[in-house]
Parts: structure tokens; sequence; C-alpha cells
């Protein structure tokens, strides 16, 4: 983890380094959703969670900046929202959230405005789209409740029967689009789309298609990880299968989340503007 941190650090001040232009210190909060095999759409509303980040960026070019954020929030996906056909399933999970990446992000048009006095006339664009797209580390830790009420974490049980736990930690790939508006020469409001693929397939705890033999997770992994994975036996007359569909290990997980984000400039360079 230490590793990655410090690559994405790396990364961004060598983008920065050639070309300081203007540094903000940005922040925002929106709502977060999980996609994978508890969640039967790829976008919607349904069992949304809160979800915020902070961080710095540096714009390099009138129309290109870097950045690093930290993000932190929730995801949930229960099989008794999920849709009718997955009800009898009756998997569920809950997880923290917790992501550290490095953007690049273009600008369609240049809004960014001239420190006052620097030039005669300040841009007259307020307004631009733009798409950015990154690399990070993502930690989620997954958990459920129990038939008695209580909160079980799911990876120490190994509830498809793995022979050791799966990491915490996966890499993340942000990309995104969104709108910028300058309210002044320091100070921008976004609104972004930022969709977040992953390399894991546990965010959720599930993976493989078909259930691991009970007898055989009782003797290996114990009592636990045995009632936690298959439920179907928790509702009563259930007629959803033993060997029926569990998961998809084809289809690995991730979030996304709709972000209102406010950005004020720190510092910029005493450099020549980059008008139009």
């Amino acid at each position: 983890m230490k590793r990655a941190v410090f690559s994405i650090a790396v990364i961004v001040t060598a983008l920065n380094a050639a070309a300081q232009t203007a540094w903000y210190i940005t922040g925002g909060l929106g709502p977060m959703n999980y996609f994978g095999d508890l969640q039967d759409k790829q976008v919607t509303f349904n069992q949304v969670k809160r979800g915020g980040f902070a961080g710095l960026s540096c714009k390099i070019t009138p129309h290109i900046a870097t950045g690093i954020a930290f993000s932190y929030g929730a995801l949930k996906a229960n099989d008794a929202e999920n849709g009718r056909k997955w009800v009898k399933r009756n998997l569920s999970f809950q997880s923290s959230i917790l992501e550290v990446a490095a953007t690049a992000q273009y600008d369609l048009f240049n809004i960014e405005q001239p420190d006052e006095g620097n030039i005669a006339e300040a841009n007259p664009r307020k307004f631009t789209p733009y798409i950015f797209a990154g690399i990070g580390m993502v930690h989620f830790n997954p958990w459920t409740y129990d038939q008695s009420g209580q909160k079980v974490y799911l990876q120490p049980l190994g509830t498809e029967g793995q022979a050791s736990p799966y990491p915490l930690w996966a890499v993340s790939f942000p990309m995104g689009i969104g709108v910028k508006y300058a309210l002044t020469h320091t100070i921008m409001v976004s609104c972004a789309f930022n969709l977040r693929k992953t390399l894991t397939d546990y965010i959720d705890d599930v993976s493989i298609h078909q259930y691991p033999d009970t007898v055989q997770l009782l003797s290996t992994h114990g009592q636990q990880a045995a009632s936690l994975s298959y439920r179907a036996d928790e509702i009563p007359n259930n007629d959803y299968k033993f060997y029926g569909y569990r998961g998809n290990p084809d289809k690995k997980d991730g979030f996304y989340t709709f972000v209102l984000t406010i950005s004020f400039q720190l510092y910029r360079a005493p450099k020549f503007y980059y008008g139009y």
C-alpha cells in the first residue's frame, strides 16, 4: 500500500514539476453506489449511500490539470432490494470505502481566470465540460448481519472456501465526465459522474458461480462461514437451490459517485497567461 501511494505521489509531482501554474484545494459530496454481483443494474439510486472527497489539483495548461484525492464513503447491497429474481438468494453486504487516486483532467474550454491586473481583460468563458481518468488504490472490508443481528466481517470467514483471505486493497480506475463553472478567478464549482472500475471481485464478498459444499465448508472454515455462505434457508419455504447461482467471477466489482465539488485557488505562479 505504501509503495502504491508513493508511486501515485511521484506521478503527480512529475507531471506538475515542469509547468506549475495554479494550485487548487478541492472537496465534494454526493451519493455513492456499488455495482457487482448483488446489484442487478449498472447505474441506479437504489440502495445508495453517501460519499465525499478532498484533494489537491494543479492546472498545468489552459486545458489540462492533474491531481490527487482521497475519497471516503460506504456501499451496500441487499438481495431483498435487488429485484424479485434475487430475493430468494438472500445475500447482503455493507462496506466502508477509502480510496486514494491520481487523475488527469481535460477541460474542453479554458475558464481559468487570470489574477487581477495580470492582463487587461479577463477570460470571458465561465463554463466548460470536462473528462478525467486515473489510477488509484481502494480499501474495502465487507460485513453483514447474521441471523441474530450481530455485525460480522466476511473476509476472515472464507465464505467461498478460500484457502487464504482475499486482499482488502485493490487497484481502482477512476474515470468520468463533468461540468465546471468559474464563480470568480479563484473559486470554481463543478458536478461530475465518477465511475471506479476495480481489479477485485470481492467488495461484496461474492464471486464464484456456485456455492461451495456446505459440509466441507463447515469442516474447513467453521459454522459461521457455512451459515453466511448460503443464506437462502433463512427464508421460510424458500426453494432457491443450493446449487443455484451465487456470483460471477468474470464480473469485477466497482462503484460510482455523483459529486458536487468546490475548488479554491491556493497559489498561482507568476507566469504568462495562456489565454485565447
